[in-house]
């Protein structure tokens, strides 16, 4: 329960049920768990205060990440740490052409293909912006590739690498889950990963070539 401030603005029950959008008991049982602040008058009758409701508002409407979509990026970093620590990543061909500027560029530009990602998968995400960072992406790729020397073929092998090791968990994670969950539409996320992914493998040429 909490305590009344000068000036601040009180709604009943139902008043704040119609500001929410929902019915009088959800607000009580919100009030009964303390999740939602509230006093009662010297009758017993609840209380909000209209700060309160509007906070309340404005979290409702913050953007929340879609699970689906952790779960695919825990996913593929589970998978990088693998081939890093196993040392499978040191025996194939195009990393041996890679220096240390290039191996820190190259992983500081998957953390932003993850979040890219991650963001694609989130509910309406803004299809042509995405497309158009998905360009940026390709071109930073394109820059630390000629930057370090490193081969164009080296540098596409690599990016097609990584893609398939996102490809894969998609994929892994479709059969194992979705059976459970036939919400989460994996298959779909596959065609927009891919979809941003073949924006990003023309720039990074484009970029690398010039």
């Amino acid at each position: 329960m909490v305590t009344s401030q000068p000036g601040e603005e009180w709604l009943s029950l139902r008043e704040a049920a119609d500001m929410l959008g929902i019915h009088p008991a959800t607000v009580r049982q919100w009030a009964d768990r303390n999740e939602l602040p509230s006093r009662r008058t010297s009758g017993g009758h609840r209380r909000f205060r209209r700060s309160d409701i509007e906070a309340r508002l404005r979290q409702e409407a913050e953007p929340r990440p879609n699970p689906a979509a952790q779960l695919l990026v825990q996913s593929v970093l589970g998978r990088v740490r693998f081939i890093f620590t196993d040392g499978t990543v040191e025996t194939l061909p195009w990393y041996q052409h890679f220096d240390e500027d290039a191996r820190e560029g190259y992983r500081q530009l998957g953390r932003r293909l993850l979040d890219l990602l991650l963001r694609a998968l989130n509910d309406n995400p803004n299809r042509a912006d995405l497309l158009s960072e998905a360009v940026e992406l390709g071109r930073a790729y394109g820059t630390v590739t000629g930057r370090s020397h490193v081969p164009v073929a080296d540098a596409v092998r690599a990016f097609l690498y990584f893609r398939t090791l996102i490809d894969e968990s998609i994929l892994q994670l479709a059969e194992v889950r979705g059976a459970r969950e036939q919400d989460i539409p994996w298959l779909e996320g596959l065609y927009q990963i891919q979809a941003i992914t073949n924006e990003i493998l023309p720039a990074l040429i484009e970029a690398a070539q010039q």
